[in-house]
This record gives structure tokens, C-alpha cells and sequence, in this order.
């Protein structure tokens, strides 16, 4: 499939004749087992699944790249660390906590975690979380992957908030680029799923492998839920990065603290503005004390209470109830495909219910 399409037209159509099936919506394939001797070449679902073959070719084309899809997100960051074997991993405090967990919970195999600007070797790894969960900070992918190269390192880059209609990390010189394709990619709150995916054919061969002997390979209605929801992205993500925008614009002088790169007083705004296609669908804000921020989500109407991020609706979380390392009246909105203007009336009766 050409480079030069756009995403939205690789969304529909990266998969093109990977099947001989005159369907228009791609069919769900169940079976875990395939005849011998098969055109496809198919024996068991665990090492190939034509469905899976699908949306690999989808999301390895929007990243520019070749993909390779598990179950959940959690499962391919793992997948990455334990493939790569680095013995350090230079990354940012904060962030999605589990990312951090995952890292600790492989100590026992000489994987360490240390700052970001720590010194690194060969065959260490940079993970970048840019957008960052949940304040949106970012990070210059260009220059970490300067970085990662000049020392012989792997660069890793979680772009989950961003999605690859926004941010193209391996352009940037990522080695692996990884998404949680729970959130945005599927983008309906109903299939788990996460992604790899790297310029290197033979990494990506390799990544497969190992995927065949973990068994860590994604079920097929998930999988085709998540290739159904991807046709979508390009309007999705588009349409909820404007409506975010809006209301960075609205709650940043009606609160403490606003966390959009949007805003020209946001840390991130200018790199933002180099790095991505636009500012991006989440966002976070402080109020001036953390009873108000506990009390805002009751008070909400059309935000559900809600973790998660990146479907259709729209999910407002007091952060700390998940993450403790959350500044402690922040909270973080994912901004669904809802009219603006009806979440911002939403916002604005809550904020005055709370006294904010």
C-alpha cells in the first residue's frame, strides 16, 4: 500500500487483498485450527490468524512500519522488555504506572529502571510516554533518539495518547513504537488490545516468535472489533483533539491548573507544535483543592466516572484513585465524540456545583 496515502485512506484500505473474501466489512474468523496444505498458508491460530493479519497490515501502515497486535497493551510492553533484554531502561517518573510496574516486576531478569537522563549503554532502552499520562507533558522524540543511537540503545516510544493519526515516532527514530490499542485505536471501550510496531522486518519476525511460543496473541473478536474501530481513528481522534482544545481554552481561567498542549503557556505547546499534527485528545486540570477535585464526578452529567481512555464517550477520573503518584486535585478527561458545547455546559454546572 502507497506511503503517500493518508491515514484515513489507509485505515480503510492497508488491508486490501490480504483475503480472497468478496466482503466489504472484513469477516470474523473463529476458527483455531485451518486444513492442511490451505492457499493462506494458515495452521493454527496461536502463530497466524487472517483477521490478526488484517490489522497488523492496517496499523503497520499508519505507523510506517510492520505491527505485530496482543492482547492488551500491558502484554506488549512486556513483550518489548523481555524481547529486548535491556539491562536499564531510562525513563521519566510518572507517567501510566503500569508501565513502571511492568519494569519492577522483571528485576528478577536484570532489567533495571532508571531516570531518564541517566547514562545508558548498548542494548539499554529509552521508553518515552509522550504525550504523558496524565499531565500530556512531552517529550522530544528526535532528540531521545539521537540520544539512543549515539550509545547504542533502543528507543521505545508509548504514543497511546497521541495515536498515529497525531504522532509518527518512528519517523522521529523510535525503534518500536507502541500503542494501547484499548484506548483510541479500537476507540468503542470494548476490546482490549496493544500493539508493537518497527521499521526492522527482521524485529518484527522475531517479535512474532516470541509472540508464538508466550501464546500472548489476541482473540479474534477482539481483534476484529479493534480493526473495526480503526477505520474510524483519523475522524475520531480529529474531532476529540478540537473538542479538548475547546475546553483547555474554557476551564483555563475557571481553574488552578490546566495540563493541554494547546495552550501557549503550556510547557509543551511549541514541541507540540513540531512534534505532532495537533495538541491531542486528552487533557488534564487542577482545581484548588482535592475535595473538590473527589467531588467533581458526581457532579458531571454527560462525563462518566469512569478509567480508560480513548472511546467514543467521554470519561472524567479524580486521578489518584488509580495513580498515586497524581498530583492530588488533578483531574483527567477523555474527551469523547460528545457536541462541545454540551461538555462545556457540563463542565460548568459541575464546576459551579463543587464551588471550583
Amino acid at each position: 500500500m502507497s506511503s503517500s496515502l493518508t491515514p484515513e485512506t489507509l485505515a480503510l484500505h492497508a488491508d486490501d487483498g490480504l483475503e480472497p473474501a468478496p466482503d466489504v466489512a472484513p469477516p470474523i474468523h473463529v476458527s483455531t485450527t485451518y486444513e492442511a496444505g490451505n492457499a493462506e498458508g494458515l495452521v493454527y491460530a496461536r502463530a497466524e490468524h487472517p483477521t490478526r493479519r488484517r490489522l497488523e497490515a492496517v496499523l503497520g501502515a499508519l505507523e510506517g512500519g510492520h505491527a505485530v497486535a496482543y492482547p492488551s497493551g500491558q502484554a506488549a510492553a512486556n513483550a518489548a522488555l523481555l524481547h529486548l533484554a535491556p539491562r536499564r531502561v531510562a525513563i521519566a517518573r510518572g507517567g501510566y504506572h503500569a508501565t513502571h510496574h511492568a519494569i519492577a516486576s522483571l528485576a528478577r531478569f536484570g532489567i533495571q529502571e532508571v531516570p531518564l537522563d541517566a547514562p545508558i549503554g548498548k542494548g539499554d532502552a529509552i521508553w518515552l510516554e509522550t504525550p504523558k499520562n496524565p499531565t500530556c507533558e512531552l517529550q522530544d522524540i528526535a532528540a531521545h533518539a539521537a540520544r539512543a543511537r549515539a550509545a547504542g540503545a533502543w528507543l521505545i516510544v508509548d504514543g497511546t495518547f497521541a495515536t498515529p493519526v497525531l504522532q509518527q515516532a518512528l519517523a522521529l527514530g523510535a525503534d518500536l513504537s507502541y500503542h494501547s490499542t484499548t484506548k483510541f485505536i479500537a476507540g468503542h471501550s470494548d476490546a482490549l488490545g496493544g500493539v508493537l510496531v518497527t521499521r526492522d522486518p527482521a524485529l518484527a519476525d522475531a517479535l512474532r516468535a516470541a509472540r508464538t511460543t508466550s501464546g500472548a496473541v489476541p482473540g479474534a473478536l477482539e481483534t476484529w472489533l479493534t480493526l473495526r474501530g480503526v477505520r474510524t481513528l483519523s475522524l475520531r481522534v480529529r474531532q476529540q483533539t478540537a473538542t479538548a482544545t475547546r475546553l483547555a481554552a474554557f476551564l483555563a481561567p475557571r481553574v488552578a491548573r490546566v495540563w493541554h498542549p494547546s495552550l501557549p503557556t503550556d510547557p509543551g505547546h511549541a514541541l507540540a507544535a513540531r512534534q505532532m499534527k495537533g495538541p491531542g485528545p486528552m487533557l488534564s486540570f487542577e482545581l484548588a483543592s482535592e475535595e473538590a477535585a473527589r467531588a467533581l464526578p458526581g457532579k458531571l452529567r454527560l462525563f462518566r466516572d469512569a478509567t480508560s481512555l480513548g472511546g467514543v464517550e467521554s470519561l472524567v477520573e479524580w486521578r489518584r484513585k488509580q495513580d498515586p503518584e497524581a498530583p492530588p486535585a488533578l483531574l483527567r478527561l477523555a474527551v469523547g465524540i460528545e457536541d462541545a458545547g454540551d461538555l462545556e455546559a457540563d463542565l460548568e454546572q459541575a464546576l459551579a456545583a463543587v464551588g471550583a
